[in-house]
């Protein structure tokens, strides 16, 4: 605050003083005595010297009061991005479906890695910082890519959804931050966890259609987020409103271990941009 801002802001604290009412008036000294300090009668002080200092007692206080108020006026949408903070903090283990699919997995944001696997394919997929190592199947042979989401950077959040969840849990859970119409449901639990349930929509704006001509306006989403009382996100599910796809990842055990090895070298082959399903960049 510099000093122009300073003294308008003691004069917003004491404009509404009502006449002839002095902050801190001063107090004579005792009779026959003088305090240590106390101006010699005739030479007294001025009490207007004094009034800047209980101002800026005022100033103090008003400025406290912007400072907390904001604090205790959280909004269920703040919550939420602020469980999706929280949960990018921790490592965890995920269990995921994704209309008749079921994925298992575990991933440590800090560290940039995670695994995932497919139940009934055993199809599966590592991640280690940049790179992406996936194989159809179990035994088949290994495809490295880099992770780039760049083709998505100007796709609505719900397309984003669609396109990460459930392979990619972290990028997934950032898509809440442009929900809209987020409302604090009611309160939940799970296994050793309390919390709330939020509701929230996914909005998805008209864009041009493949040869620019006449809008086309991608499919909607609703879902529901789970969030403990130690602000971490327990349960995200959401559906999709063209075709009732439904998509469920629950988080747990926070905390735990989780180990990623790249596949041996002689099993890893480079995907090529033109067949990948999202354009990776090649692998240096």
């Amino acid at each position: 605050m510099n000093e122009h801002e300073f003294r308008t802001l003691l004069i917003k604290a004491t404009e509404d003083r009502p006449a002839g009412i002095d902050l801190m008036p001063a107090t004579p000294p005792a009779r026959g005595r003088r305090p240590i300090g106390f101006p010699l009668a005739g030479r007294r002080r001025p009490a207007r010297a004094l009034v800047p200092i209980a101002a800026l007692g005022v100033a103090a206080a008003v400025g406290a009061l912007v400072v907390v108020l904001p604090v205790n006026q959280s909004s269920a949408q703040a919550q939420v991005a602020a469980a999706v903070a929280n949960t990018s903090r921790q490592s965890y283990r995920i269990h995921s479906t994704s209309g008749a699919k079921t994925f298992d997995g575990a991933f440590d944001p800090v560290r940039g890695i995670g695994v995932i696997k497919e139940a009934t394919t055993g199809s599966e997929t590592r991640f280690i910082g940049d790179l992406m190592y996936s194989r159809d199947r179990s035994g088949s042979e290994w495809v490295v890519a880099r992770r780039d989401h760049a083709e998505l950077d100007d796709a609505p959040a719900v397309i984003k959804l669609v396109k990460l969840a459930p392979m990619e849990p972290e990028a997934a859970l950032e898509q809440l931050r442009s929900a809209t119409d987020v409302q604090e449901e009611r309160s939940v639990s799970g296994q050793g966890w309390d919390g709330q349930r939020f509701t929230f929509a996914l909005e998805a704006g008209a864009r041009p259609d493949a040869k620019g001509g006449a809008q086309e306006k991608p499919a909607d989403a609703t879902g529901s987020v789970d969030v403990d009382d130690e602000g971490r996100v327990r349960r995200l599910d959401v559906t999709f409103s063209d075709n009732g796809h439904r998509n469920v990842m629950d988080f747990t055990d926070f905390g735990a271990e989780v180990t990623v090895e790249a596949p041996p070298a002689a099993e890893v082959r480079e995907e090529p941009v033109e067949k990948a399903v999202h354009p990776k960049q090649k692998v240096q």
